[in-house]
């Protein structure tokens, strides 16, 4: 993220005007939004806390695997919708809960909704973004299906045009974020992009649209 991009953050983040939205909880948004599961939805939590000088977001990485469209890649916790769900607030709260142990009934403040989204390699399925604050980074325990996880402060987030490598061994060049070694692409930096414009008031998400 470029030196300008980060000024403009932390004065927004010093401001009232970067209060873009509401955070409510799972019932309100029960009664506001269709929340029902089906066989093409999936849910993923974007879990952010208040850092010493910037807000963090956590992000896992998913195993390298020949049986994961998403393999290798950086990504948010959640995945797709069954049976057991009621909606698909439990589909978050389950996969939360079973990829980094966290309790989204107990460890999660408050939450709101992000924009609906789907992969470019499986446009059929829809995917709601949960965006959920916690008071303090809780302890993570990874699912076998997680190589990593890491917290990003948004001042770290770097805007890249990217060359990646995808399953196929074909390349394509992608606008990205950046943090250290993590390159965040696809469906995870369009949710991330709209998940700043709601946590600083800061953000151009036409870029990953």
């Amino acid at each position: 993220m470029k030196s300008q991009e980060k000024a403009e953050i932390m004065n927004l983040l010093a401001s009232n005007t970067c209060k873009l939205y509401r955070m409510v909880g799972f019932d309100e948004l029960k009664k506001t939004h269709n929340l029902s599961g089906g066989v093409n939805k999936a849910a993923v939590v974007v879990l952010y806390t208040i850092g010493r000088d910037a807000p963090e977001i956590l992000f896992v990485v998913r195993k390298v695997s020949e049986n994961d469209k998403w393999s290798g890649q950086v990504a948010f916790p959640g995945g797709k919708w069954e049976p057991i769900d009621r909606d698909l607030i439990d589909t978050a709260r389950r996969e939360l809960l079973e990829e980094t142990g966290i309790n989204l009934d107990i460890d999660v403040e408050v939450v709101t909704l992000l924009r609906e989204t789907s992969p470019s390699n499986m446009p059929e399925l829809k995917v709601i973004p949960f965006l959920a604050r916690v008071s303090s980074k809780p302890s993570i325990k990874l699912s076998e299906e997680l190589s990593a996880y890491f917290w990003a402060s948004v001042k770290e987030l770097e805007r890249v045009q990217a060359l990646i490598v995808l399953p196929d061994s074909s390349r394509k060049s992608v606008l990205a974020f950046r943090k250290d070694e993590w390159i965040i692409w696809g469906m995870t930096a369009r949710i991330l992009e709209d998940a700043l414009l709601k946590i600083t008031g800061y953000g151009n998400s036409s870029k990953f649209f």
